[in-house]
């Protein structure tokens, strides 16, 4: 039978966690409700915090991880000790970070992003918080929020996201800080509780209003996110007012790859100039594997195009016709005016040869168009020799030597000799069919001088 002394003891270590459990929980904003579920009840959460009962080690543990507090500071520590903000994880300047664990982040990130959230759950799994760099902490307990958002686990994500951002605050990072505090809301929002996720998501918008994140990106999630609680908040006005706001945010960007890829890469700019570099290295990866992604897809256009030449040279017009017609369907999905120019091209001239020029004249008024909106001249002068030669077969002749002269003045300052020769051989041929010797011969003089510019660079 325990003595009396003894019993005092374990009244006092009773009343301690009841008290620093109920501390840590509010300074949360979590409710003995959210805390409890699913494995206890709200009776038993209460009783602990009363001093009434002394949980299990089992038990403990659980609301330890759900507090994100160490075990340790639940039996032995102060409420006091809960508010100091210390950032988890040592200084990179330290030692530097671990590689496989950067891997280990971005694969789970990915993982995340593709919605196989159990998959990136098992990735992050082994990692241990104090035994990564402190920004290496923030991005694991930010991923931790991120796949128990996807998993409907919101009480967690709650958790999770809380001590993100109790880690972008001991590192004094404003970016961390409000970027988890944006997601935290929507952890709020997604357990309806909508002051939390208002009272959240109004603390992001105000370092937007006051300069301190000029982060369009950024920018347009807030905005989203303040509407729909304003919206549930019954609030209609407001809640259009903030979605009017979020679709301002990238007004003036097409909504295709190659737009994205340049406002990622002038936000890590921005970045950069403020000497936040994470964040700049951060966008301009982005950039990067956007553009590392159109250039993968821009050769597979191509590649199709090129096919068709050659199908065409072997009198497959058919064939050619539907690989170019698969070229011009990627390079538009892509907004490669070059690539979309030079293929639109190829069909233009090929639908010319099959006799359809009313189709070619369209191809290649949409080659043309391309091509000066890209600026480049090569790609211009292939447009209008396209249309040179529909010109010509209608027997517009003097259209069709304008439109020639204009083409191969393009291309003789470009310095593209071996497009230039072939241009210069197409002119020389129909002059000689129209009996113009002369023009004719003059015409075959520079394809030849260009011919020969082109070969020197093969010596």
């Amino acid at each position: 039978m325990p003595s009396v002394e003894t019993a005092n003891v374990g009244k006092a270590v009773a009343a301690r966690v009841g008290t620093n459990i109920r501390e840590v929980r509010t300074k949360l904003g979590l409710t003995q409700a959210q805390l409890a579920a699913p494995e206890f009840s709200i009776s038993y959460i209460s009783a602990i915090e009363r001093g009434k009962i002394r949980p299990s080690l089992k038990a403990l543990s659980i609301l330890a991880r759900r507090l994100d507090v160490p075990l340790t500071f639940l039996l032995e520590g102060t409420p006091a000790g809960a508010a100091e903000a210390r950032a988890v994880g040592y200084s990179p300047a330290d030692s530097g970070p671990d590689q496989r664990i950067e891997v280990d982040l971005l694969h789970a990130n990915v993982l995340v992003q593709q919605h196989e959230y159990k998959q990136a759950e098992q990735v992050l799994a082994p990692i241990q918080p104090e035994r990564i760099t402190t920004d290496q902490v923030y991005r694991l307990y930010l991923l931790r929020g991120l796949i128990h958002l996807g998993e409907g686990e919101y009480q967690e994500a709650v958790v999770d996201l809380r001590a993100a951002v109790g880690q972008g605050e001991a590192l004094t990072d404003l970016e961390y800080t409000e970027r988890a505090r944006n997601l935290l809301g929507r952890a709020y929002f997604l357990l309806y509780n909508y002051t939390l996720a208002l009272e959240n998501h109004l603390r992001c918008n105000m370092v937007i209003e006051n300069g301190q994140m000029n982060d369009p990106v950024f920018a347009l999630d807030v905005f989203s996110n303040l509407a729909n609680d304003y919206f549930r908040h019954g609030e209609p006005e407001k809640a259009i007012d903030f979605y009017n706001r979020a679709l301002k945010t990238l007004d003036g960007i097409n909504r295709d790859s190659k737009s994205f890829a340049q406002k990622y890469m002038e936000i890590s700019q921005r970045y950069k100039a403020a000497g936040k570099l994470s964040m700049a290295r951060e966008y301009a990866l982005r950039s990067l594997a956007i553009y590392e992604m159109r250039d993968e897809q821009r050769v597979v256009g191509l590649t199709h195009q090129r096919l068709g030449k050659t199908l065409e040279k072997q009198d497959d017009l058919d064939g050619a016709e539907k690989e170019y017609r698969q070229a011009i369907e990627i390079e538009r999905e892509l907004n490669d005016e070059v690539a979309a120019s030079i293929c639109h091209t190829s069909l233009a001239e090929l639908l010319l040869k099959r006799d359809q020029p009313d189709e070619a004249e369209k191809e290649a008024q949409e080659a043309l168009t391309f091509a000066r909106s890209s600026q480049d001249p090569q790609t211009q002068g292939q447009a209008l020799i396209a249309l040179a030669q529909i010109r010509h077969q209608a027997g517009d002749f003097k259209a069709a030597d304008d439109l020639f002269t204009q083409a191969l003045e393009m291309l003789d300052a470009s310095n593209a000799h071996e497009i230039a020769a072939s241009a210069y051989f197409r002119f020389a041929t129909l002059l000689e069919a129209r009996g113009d010797m002369p023009r004719s011969l003059q015409i075959y003089k520079r394809a030849y001088e260009h011919q020969r510019q082109g070969n020197r660079g093969n010596e």
